[in-house]
């Protein structure tokens, strides 16, 4: 279920001081007099082509990622000294061991994860969910071959060197053998193999090569709780022998909770021991849990897990308690025994060189401690360890605890380290130095925004701030120039300090102090475009409980805060995923980054400053267990001081928390302060919830308990889309409703469209299928009143759908497989209201202040419709912003082919007139439907006649050829220029560049010549001066003859 908060009336800007109120904002109520002054500018702005060859690396910069590793491997083979990493995301990559950086990268695929990654001779072969598996060429990265397979692979080795290899697949019904090259070689079904009808349910569930070179051991169960092992000819599938295996070996297979170390299958069961029984048959072995430190933890067994098993001959690690503590234990001839326990969570590694695949028989354990990463050797066969190596630079309070390890030994004897984390980073790590680190936790962002560096960072100087009166038209423009010179009178010195700030560009000495990524290429241009307002953060959440903070135009990380795993066994999801929210908004002076943390028993909140991440404020909120719904700023703090230990200590911004279960939590609770300002604002905060499991769409009223308090929700309207066979695939808000905007179109011949500008709009896109057909609807409603504004149908439109909404329209990109193409259609919404003149405009309508209308009085808007077709599909959608909303909005949208392209909205217009066609001999025929003749263009208007294509430029690309691979979303925020949108996309890969899509008419071209235009300034002065001079003499002189 999606849920979301509707605000009737959201600040435009942090600057004014206005907060929720019981009325909707209707299309009047809005600072109407910067528009209606620039809004002939406007609509005189040209589009723009995006990028060209000449400008590429300029300001924008690219960052690949392989995301949260799942598994390492190893080659001697070649020269280059690099480990290959399988991950999460769907990648493969190689990486080079001495910098981190990215020699190549293959994605695999974008639904699902990579979790088996096998060397086999110069070939590197992958496994994915959902039953691809792949090889690879070790040195480029090339594709040898790749076999996609019905259902999921469980396994896959590699048997023999040479010409002789196989590649042995299992699937739960069938085994196959494969060559190097990929070629067939053979095939066994689990019934012919097992000799089971299929009405036992035979499946197979491991393998393990047999001590016997060229021989294979298969584990396979039947319904009847009859567990054997096959041993098979690996290069021609003959079957050589079945053995039974022994009791409880079925039970601990459908468990789940098991793995295959070497040549041995080891399960965990419910009586909390650990069991062992060789796969090519043998005896039983099992060692009591109960007996390491911290076994009694959990309930039939679930406080133990089975760590992946890492290449380790005869060692496997257990976790014990959550990561309290974790067991070693080592298979050998002695049967099962524990070699050692750590008190904390430890992962074991295999020890490899170039020269061979194993040093000996040592092994390596790792753990993350506070202090840092401490490594050591150990000898499986007695459990003694050598000396541990310890790194400071990765540690646990930055990381969490370690989940990946690889250590490689170079030819002087020195170790390298490859390890990762909970936070899905991984760091090369040689002595006690760490080399590099690559945070891949940035390619499972789940939330983004903009914030502005130069922001004020003291809560005590926001409350300082004199309050701004609401005004509007000529009053506010006198009020805003009454108050110039006292403002400029009142700090000389800060108004000369801002201005050497100003005109002295910062630059860095070297690069060199920058906390980059290994493959991040810093822009050329990118110190002139902090330069003008680009100094901004981009601060994300993942789904790795970790924050980020990067500077936009670098890519450098400027502060990270590692969250931890609240909750046991919850790691990497969007239910354990924390949530952010600037307070009151990204447009304010100065905000305050609230953080939720799901917690077992509810949320954990935190107040953090965003320029630094120091933390301001937490404290729990309990929810029953129910998840995060919806945030909402209760009041700005410059309009009402808290008093109090929150002022007094740590001022924090309040907020209203709707938790799943509908429950309102008013944050600080300690603050009697804040209950009252939420009890003084109920009924006038709303909220609406998109539920995609039952189909309905409900909108609420936050109301007041018996006692008085705002804990509750009241139920408003509902909308069951459910009922008539529609399913909710896609829903959205209009985005930048804290910036700017024009609230009129001017025409060519200057009457006036009032656009339908509605904050509380809620886009919802449904599909509804009969038979083999399918269609689309897109519902337009207000939020408040859960009036539908506008009902679109799209016959033969399929998922997957793609909304954005911004100011007065609403875009969705959809597929229709009917006619095999991608469609877009644009709806907007106008006031079907007469242009009476610019008077009440400029002036304020003889009032003098914005005018407010309830949501229940707002009428009818009129909504114009077009479709187009568009040549491809779309991950992703954004729209740009600026600070006044003058320059032509833009979409931005990552593409199917890698690419993100910028599509001028001018083009999405449904006021585009319709060619005029001829009408056939008969007279029969009929006109392409027009627009209303209110709405229609005129004769002045540069608008193109309707095209039903729109065309791809290459050079609306903004990504050029780079490519960018899984995006996700798309965030934008202003920047000082009017002209310039800053534009961050984030997935996979992440993406960084300014925008202008009416060319940067605010800003002299990059090749102007500075040296001229001061060198003339300076003969002009001169010339002033010594002219002033000559003059004064001459008239002295004159005046005493």
């Amino acid at each position: 279920a999606c849920t979301c908060l509707s605000r009737e009336a959201a600040p435009d800007r942090g600057a004014r001081r206005e907060h929720l109120r019981g009325r909707a904002r209707g299309p009047g109520a809005m600072r109407v007099l910067p528009a209606a002054t620039v809004a002939v500018l406007s609509a005189a702005l040209q589009r723009v082509a995006g990028l060209f060859e000449d400008e590429v690396g300029q300001h924008e910069w690219v960052l690949q990622q392989v995301g949260a590793p799942t598994a390492f491997a190893y080659s001697s083979d070649g020269s280059a000294e690099r480990v290959f990493v399988a991950s999460a995301s769907g990648a493969v990559a190689s990486i080079a061991l001495n910098d981190g950086q990215m020699q190549w990268r293959r994605v695999t695929t974008t639904t699902g994860a990579v979790r088996i990654l096998r060397v086999a001779g110069r070939t590197l072969v992958s496994v994915a969910d959902g039953g691809l598996v792949q090889s690879w060429k070790i040195s480029s990265g090339d594709l040898a071959w790749q076999r996609e397979y019905a259902s999921p692979v469980l396994d896959a080795v590699a048997l023999g060197s040479g010409k002789a290899q196989h590649i042995v697949v299992l699937r739960d019904s069938e085994v196959e053998s494969r060559t190097a090259a990929g070629s067939h070689e053979w095939s066994a079904a689990v019934a012919e193999v097992m000799g089971a009808t299929p009405s036992s349910a035979p499946r197979f569930w491991a393998m393990a090569p047999a001590p016997e070179d060229g021989r294979l051991c298969v584990v396979g169960t039947t319904s009847d709780g009859t567990a054997l092992t096959i041993r098979m000819n690996a290069a021609s599938g003959e079957i050589l022998g079945k053995t039974d295996l022994p009791q409880g070996v079925h039970q601990g297979l459908r468990r789940g909770h098991y793995i295959v170390t070497d040549t041995h299958l080891v399960f965990l069961t419910k009586d909390k021991k650990v069991k062992a029984v060789p796969t090519c048959g043998g005896e039983l072995v099992e060692f009591d849990l109960l007996k390491v430190k911290g076994g009694g933890a959990g309930k039939d067994g679930s406080g133990f897990r089975l760590l992946p098993w890492q290449r380790t001959h005869g060692v496997f690690a257990v976790s014990v308690g959550g990561d309290a503590s974790t067991a070693v234990f080592g298979l050998g001839a002695s049967g099962l025994r524990l070699l050692r326990t750590f008190d904390s969570a430890a992962v074991v590694g295999p020890v490899l060189s170039a020269h061979e695949d194993e040093v000996g028989q040592l092994v390596a354990v790792a753990t993350t401690e506070p202090q840092g990463m401490q490594m050591q050797l150990m000898d499986p066969a007695s459990g003694n360890a050598q000396p541990a190596v310890q790194a400071p630079d990765y540690s646990s309070a930055d990381h969490g605890p370690a989940r990946l390890l690889l250590v490689h030994e170079l030819s002087s004897g020195e170790h390298r380290t490859v390890i990762s984390a909970a936070d899905h980073s991984f760091a090369g790590v040689q002595g006690g130095k760490v080399m590099w680190v690559r945070e891949e936790a940035l390619a499972s962002i789940r939330r983004a925004a903009f914030y502005s560096r130069t922001a004020a960072a003291s809560a005590a100087d926001r409350q300082q701030e004199p309050e701004i009166q609401e005004a509007t038209g000529l009053a506010a423009l006198m009020a805003q120039l009454t108050n110039l010179p006292g403002h400029l009178a009142k700090e000389p010195a800060d108004i000369m300090a801002a201005f050497a700030a100003w005109v002295t560009p910062r630059r860095r000495a070297t690069q060199r102090k920058m906390n980059l990524m290994p493959d991040a290429v810093v822009p050329t241009a990118s110190e002139e475009l902090r330069d003008f307002g680009g100094d901004k953060l981009v601060i994300v959440a993942t789904r790795a409980s970790k924050l980020f903070a990067l500077e936009a135009t670098t890519s450098e990380i400027v502060w990270t805060k590692y969250l931890g795993l609240p909750i046991d066994g919850c790691e990497a999801t969007d239910a354990c995923a924390p949530s952010m929210e600037l307070l009151p908004s990204q447009a304010a002076p100065a905000s305050e980054l609230l953080v939720l943390v799901p917690a077992q028993d509810g949320l954990t909140a935190m107040w953090l400053e965003p320029l630094t991440g120091k933390a301001l404020h937490s404290e729990a909120v309990s929810t029953g267990g129910a998840a995060l719904a919806a945030v909402t700023p209760l009041l700005p703090m410059g309009k009402h001081h808290l008093h109090g230990q929150h002022a007094a200590h740590s001022p924090v911004h309040p907020c209203i928390v709707i938790d799943a279960n509908r429950g309102v939590h008013a944050l600080p609770a300690g603050s009697t302060e804040v209950q009252q300002l939420a009890s003084e604002n109920t009924d006038r905060i709303f909220h609406y919830e998109v539920n995609t499991n039952t189909q309905v769409v409900q909108g609420f009223v936050v109301s007041r308990d018996g006692r008085g308090k705002a804990h509750d929700l009241l139920p408003l309207w509902n909308l069951e889309l459910g009922g008539v066979g529609e399913k909710v695939i896609a829903a959205t808000t209009p985005e930048h409703r804290e910036w700017d905007h024009v609230p009129v179109h001017i025409k060519g011949d200057a009457t006036i469209l009032y656009k339908y500008i509605n904050k509380n709009l809620v886009a919802v896109a449904t599909e509804e299928s009969v038979g083999n057909s399918s269609s689309l609807n897109l519902y337009i409603l207000d939020a408040v009143t859960g009036h539908v504004l506008h009902q679109g149908h799209f016959p033969g439109g399929s998922g997957p759908v793609s909304l954005a909404a911004c100011d007065h329209w609403v875009v969705m990109h959809y597929r229709n497989p009917k006619r095999t193409r991608f469609e877009m259609t644009v709806v907007e919404l106008f006031q079907a209201k007469a242009d009476d003149g610019p008077w009440d405009i400029i002036f304020g309508g003889g009032h003098g202040a914005n005018h407010t209308k309830s949501a229940h009085h707002l009428d009818m808007p009129v909504p114009l419709q077009q479709t187009y077709i568009f040549p491809a599909g779309v991950t992703a959608m954004g729209v740009t912003a600026t600070l006044k909303g003058i320059t032509p909005r833009s979409l931005i949208m990552a593409l199917t082919t890698e690419h993100i392209f910028m599509l001028s909205k001018d083009l999405l217009n449904p006021r585009r007139p319709y060619p005029q066609t001829t009408a056939p001999a008969s007279g029969g025929g009929k006109k392409k439907p027009s627009v209303p003749a209110q709405f229609a263009p005129t004769k002045e208007e540069a608008l193109p006649p309707y095209a039903a294509l729109l065309p791809v430029k290459p050079t609306d690309i903004l990504t050029h050829a780079l490519s960018t691979t899984g995006i996700e979303g798309i965030i934008s925020s202003p920047s000082a220029l009017e002209s310039t949108s800053l534009v961050f996309g984030y997935g996979l890969d992440l993406f960084f560049t300014p925008v202008q899509s009416a060319k940067a008419y605010d800003v002299l071209s990059p090749g102007f010549n500075y040296v001229l235009l001061y060198l003339s300034v300076g003969i002009v002065l001169v010339t002033w001066a010594v002219t002033s001079v000559w003059a004064s003499k001459r008239a002295l002189q004159d005046r005493w003859k």
